[in-house]
């Protein structure tokens, strides 16, 4: 006989926080809101040449250490990218947050930086440079999307011991990805489906 009951389970799960299931890594990203002659404004980094993913357009933001919560990460990372510091930013609170391929799960956190900020950046060596994006752009204009394959493959796979016909046909998945293009700059990947997600569920709804 089992030596837990309903009341058991159900106590357990109360006041439980809820978590993601299968994540591998957790990164927590800061998305600067910046008015720049009255428009509000993103700001984004390009990666420098000395880092993984060069020259790809991002917000301020990194791996988790241990310990700390998510708002800390993205306000450490944006003070050690490009030299924002605490008082630089009005921290409006954490947005969503998105898995990644390989299990990655990446937090968001929203703030107001001052546009005095701005002549003030430090960028450290991952950073190229950084530039504003009104956010009435993303509004007026939709990204392409391609909805790339992502590339599966069962070699080694022990059917025969799990009884399942080689033939079976597997989920096919795909990564929708989007893609803006903004004097010179190319905003896709990940940062511009987490700009996508925030215009719809921000934005959006205020307009509406």
């Amino acid at each position: 006989m089992a030596k837990y009951s309903m009341d058991d389970i159900a106590l357990k799960l109360q006041g439980r926080p809820s978590g993601v299931v299968g994540k591998r890594r957790e990164y927590a990203v800061l998305m600067p809101l910046v008015k720049v002659n009255g428009e509000i404004c993103f700001l984004f980094e390009v990666r420098s040449q000395d880092v993984a993913q060069p020259g790809d357009v991002c917000f301020p933001g990194g791996r988790i250490e241990e310990g700390e919560t998510v708002v800390e990460a993205a306000v450490r990372e944006a003070r050690e990218e490009i030299g924002l510091e605490q008082e630089d930013i009005k921290l409006f609170g954490r947005f969503d947050s998105m898995m990644e391929v390989g299990r990655i799960v990446m937090h968001t956190v929203v703030g107001e930086i001052k546009e005095e900020a701005l002549s003030g950046l430090i960028l450290d060596s991952e950073v190229k440079e950084c530039f504003t994006v009104p956010l009435r752009f993303f509004a007026d204009n939709e990204p392409d999307l391609h909805r790339i394959p992502l590339i599966q493959s069962t070699d080694g796979f022990p059917f025969e011991k799990h009884g399942i016909d080689p033939n079976y046909k597997w989920r096919t998945a795909y990564a929708d990805t989007y893609f803006w293009h903004y004097e010179g700059h190319l905003i896709w990947g990940l940062t511009a489906g987490i700009v996508r997600w925030f215009m719809e569920e921000i934005i959006d709804k205020i307009e509406s």
